[in-house]
């Protein structure tokens, strides 16, 4: 079997399993990672387990990000180099309410990545902006096994799938506006609802029954003419499976 066909069988196995922790900020944040970079940081960040080392750095081999995300190790190191370039020029954003109307900041996911060519692994600081975000959480926080994410093929739905998980609830409403701000969603779609839901939404919802269990139903809440809100009731396969034992 040649090497483009192989895929790592060690270490992502394990990745799978850990927990993706952050707080609610970082979920209604703007994000602005394509999916090859928020593979790479979301897998760091289960990897971190809500703890960091001293040195501040964190690995990720092509090996693992190949076994976590079920492709070929020759992708992954393609991807890993790829993003790689990328990732130290990322942002998020962030919008707070204060007294005086909405505060917006934004700052660099990391403070270093670097990647080693040759050995195909990527190693990455967070920035000491966002670490609070990520460690030593006790309230407020997003939490789900990073396996829910790995076979999604549509950031979207991956930021529906984090939406839907800071619930503590079955139900999600959410402003158009805050749903817009979360998913990034271009300008071509703001002010078209009809191709919010053919494009985004319902593909979203599609994949995530598809490929995580959820049984999903939403609806457009409207405000006069205007599409206001949105109202999203849930539940996965193996919640009705307990309530129909």
């Amino acid at each position: 079997m040649g090497k483009i066909a192989k895929r790592a069988k060690h270490n992502g196995g394990v990745l799978v399993h850990k927990n993706v922790v952050m707080a609610n900020a970082i979920t209604q944040a703007g994000q602005g990672l394509n999916l090859a970079e928020k593979r790479i940081i979301f897998a760091v960040i289960a990897k971190m387990s809500g703890k960091i080392d001293s040195s501040g750095f964190v690995k990720l081999t092509a090996s693992e990000y190949s076994a976590t995300y079920n492709i070929p190790v020759d992708l992954a190191y393609t991807q890993l180099k790829s993003a790689s370039e990328g990732l130290f020029n990322r942002y998020i954003s962030l919008r707070e309410d204060d007294a005086k109307g909405v505060l917006v900041s934004r700052f660099r996911w990391l403070d270093a990545c670097k990647y080693h060519d040759g050995c195909g692994f990527v190693i990455i600081s967070f920035s000491k902006h966002v670490i609070p975000y990520l460690i030593d959480l006790d309230e407020k926080f997003t939490k789900y096994k990073l396996q829910q994410a790995c076979a999604l093929r549509s950031v979207y739905s991956w930021r529906l799938l984090e939406l839907l998980k800071q619930q503590s609830n079955c139900w999600l409403h959410i402003s158009i506006d805050d749903l817009h701000y979360a998913f990034e969603t271009p300008a071509s779609i703001r002010n078209n609802f009809g191709k919010l839901r053919s494009k985004i939404i319902e593909p979203a919802v599609r994949e995530l029954t598809a490929k995580d269990g959820w049984r999903i139903e939403w609806e457009a809440q409207k405000e006069g003419r205007r599409v206001a809100s949105l109202l999203f009731k849930f539940e996965k396969a193996a919640q009705r499976e307990t309530r129909g034992a």
